[in-house]
């Protein structure tokens, strides 16, 4: 069953959430960061990450970033807590599925509580976006929690606290 974040009722929190920002089933996030990924060996394996790096892009004057065909970490306004019995996950607004740019995310387990990144894809020509331009949404959903969250990302780790 979908829920809504702003709903109330739910014991998941997202800072951030403007009154414009709220559609009917789910809530828009704002871009906040965008980062080039470092064209380097990335290695997982069962007991290990090494991951690729990132390093973030400025926008221009008009806090604008220009970006051609790739993919680019993004880093969004919001900062999530999701309650026990509950995930979720980012999809892309329509806007951008129409112009060949697509977000992907990972799932936002139950028990996480950090930052809300995921990949910007820019695949069909460049794109100009500015910061804080509605790129994402929220979907809430009731689920069966089995454990809580337990990984090393979020508002753990030094690199994600500088997004706070």
């Amino acid at each position: 069953m979908m829920l809504h974040i702003c709903d109330g009722r739910n014991k998941s929190k997202l800072t951030g959430v403007s009154p414009q920002d709220i559609q009917p089933n789910a809530v828009d996030l704002k871009l906040d960061k965008v980062l080039r990924i470092k064209n380097k060996e990335f290695l997982i394996n069962e007991d290990m990450k090494s991951h690729r790096g990132s390093e973030e892009i400025a926008t221009d004057s008009e806090g604008y970033w220009r970006l051609e065909p790739g993919t680019y970490e993004i880093v969004m306004e919001n900062i999530i807590e999701v309650g026990q019995d509950e995930a979720g996950w980012v999809i892309t607004r329509s806007t951008l599925n129409r112009n060949g740019v697509f977000i992907t995310s990972g799932l936002y387990d139950s028990g996480y509580h950090g930052v809300m990144a995921g990949a910007m894809h820019v695949t069909t020509g460049p794109a100009v976006i500015k910061r804080g331009t509605r790129v994402g949404q929220f979907l809430l959903f009731k689920s069966q929690s089995l454990s809580m969250y337990n990984g090393d990302y979020g508002l753990n780790k030094e690199h994600d606290k500088k997004y706070v």
